[in-house]
């Protein structure tokens, strides 16, 4: 049964799921899943990693099936075998990970929507550029954006992006008595706070028009944007709450079946240990210049900076992986020369990057082959690796990170992308001589609960020694993580903080970064 032509009943609501199961060999994704999305409604949807979200939102944009259970949209059952029929129906989905082609213009994008009208734009497989460029308008109104259709989409900011991909994602068919269903799966994840904010009240309007189911593992969004809240847990819905009427801390609890463990710690755990890592007048032409950094053993120190603040380009030159074009860089006081990401591994050096899909792993290997990649460690006995032993060590780590499903010998690609970034964390943590660990926007995409062990496990290798550098996704993480914090503003530092001495406020980093 395909999505249906006729018209959605205008008294129903937006969407219905009832009963939907999905289970995968022996690990059971969802497990009677049953919601209800109102029109006009903004629904806020939550879990921890490998809680079944990601399989939810497989079936809804049509690219799978669920073993058992109904859709409803609009009143009207439909059966979802493609993103086609998904776009048919009226549903549209916006990813984390952005999808648009940057050397075409906006309306070329557009137009490669999967649904009749967007080829009325062509003509015997060329472009009617008026025709193209009108309809492109047409569709960027709708959702209140006034960006040319001709501009080269390489040229928009992320946000202008985001903007985009949910005005092509809203070209449904579903009639004119539609209330079309908008899915954005973090949006916000890799937007600094002021860009957040912005796109925060365009999710809002959108709700004038449609109906949109807002994914996000950032509880105070949720509360801020979403009119409810639904949490799952283990493949179930195990809440439906008004987000008026609702704490953080409560979602929280739903989430990962516990109180959070507060993570504030006193400065005073923090080393005040020798200088592992300094850097003199460090400069890198077009990202930063005159960088001059000290790095202490036991202390954290936090970095933050708007985009194209040079601290993300700063933080790959440490590990090697971009090249200064002056200054020094010394580990233990020894100047290092030529620094390259072989050298900075064999001297204790570790990086997890933010892209850890394009960096940070192998998508063809395990997790234990992953895991132990680097540091091979007890798994090998000479030049050659024992699978055993592999295993013990990855077992040991999914233990300690609860990383799910546990089985180390699955391939990497198949975990959640928060489960992924724990095992790219663990591989770093696993290094017996790690002096310096640089993180990369280390808890994007991870839930509270995943958040709350990995921040532990930095903690933990402050308390073993290492030095740290951490890019934050926002201020307050620097703030309730760092030992220190340092402000960049267009590739020079501009302040320093001494949290054990100073207490500076969200605004008073704010203040320097812009």
């Amino acid at each position: 049964m395909s999505a249906p032509a006729s018209e959605p009943l205008p008294d129903a609501p937006a969407l219905r799921l009832s009963g939907l199961t999905k289970t995968f060999g022996q690990v059971r994704a969802l497990r009677d899943v049953s919601l209800t999305l109102q029109r006009n409604e903004v629904l806020g949807l939550v879990g921890e990693n490998g809680a079944g979200k990601s399989t939810l939102l497989k079936i809804l944009s049509g690219v799978q099936e669920p073993d058992t259970g109904t859709i409803e949209v609009g009143g009207r059952a439909v059966r979802l075998r493609s993103t086609q029929q998904a776009a048919a129906a009226g549903i549209g989905i916006v990813h984390q990970e952005q999808s648009l082609l940057t050397n075409l213009s906006v309306a070329e994008n557009i137009a490669m929507t999967p649904v009749p009208s967007a080829q009325r734009a062509t003509k015997f497989g060329w472009y009617r550029w008026r025709r193209l460029n009108a309809d492109a308008a047409r569709v960027l109104a709708r959702v209140g954006v006034d960006i040319d259709p001709r501009t080269i989409v390489g040229d928009l900011s992320f946000v202008e992006r985001q903007m985009v991909e949910i005005a092509r994602s809203l070209q449904v068919d579903s009639g004119d008595h539609s209330c079309p269903v908008l899915i954005l799966d973090e949006p916000t994840s890799l937007l600094e706070r002021a860009e957040a904010d912005v796109l925060e009240r365009e999710i809002r309007d959108l709700a004038r028009i449609g109906s949109v189911v807002f994914v996000s593992h950032r509880l105070d969004e949720i509360r801020r944007i979403c009119d409810r809240v639904v949490v799952m847990r283990h493949g179930e819905i195990v809440g439906d709450l008004r987000t008026a009427e609702t704490e953080e801390d409560e979602i929280f609890r739903l989430m990962v079946g516990r109180s959070a463990r507060g993570s504030a710690r006193s400065r005073a755990e923090a080393g005040s240990g020798e200088v592992v890592l300094q850097t003199r007048g460090l400069t890198r032409r077009g990202s930063y210049r005159d960088i001059d950094l000290s790095v202490r053993a036991g202390r954290v120190t936090a970095i933050v900076g708007t985009n194209g603040s040079g601290r993300e380009s700063l933080c790959r030159t440490l590990f090697g992986a971009e090249t200064a074009h002056s200054g020094t860089v010394e580990l233990d006081g020894r100047p290092v020369g030529s620094w390259t990401m072989p050298q900075a591994v064999r001297n204790g050096v570790a990086y997890v990057p933010s892209e850890r899909r394009v960096e940070g792993m192998v998508g063809g290997m395990t997790a234990a082959e992953n895991l132990t990649l680097t540091h091979p460690g007890e798994s090998r006995r000479g030049p050659v690796l024992r699978p055993r032993a592999r295993k013990r060590v990855a077992e040991k780590w999914f233990a300690d990170l609860d990383v799910r499903p546990g089985d180390p010998s699955l391939p990497l690609e198949r975990f959640s992308g928060g489960n992924q970034q724990k095992v790219v964390m663990a591989k770093w943590l696993s290094a017996g001589d790690l002096k310096v660990l640089l993180l990369d926007h280390p808890l994007r995409g991870l839930d509270p609960g995943a958040a709350e062990i990995v921040n532990e496990q930095i903690r933990q290798a402050g308390r073993d020694g290492a030095g740290i550098v951490l890019l934050a996704d926002t201020l307050e993480e620097a703030l309730e993580m760092g030992d220190e914090v340092v402000v960049m503003r267009d590739g020079e530092i501009t302040t320093r903080f001494d949290l054990a001495t100073d207490n500076p406020s969200t605004l008073d980093l704010l203040e320097r970064m812009v």
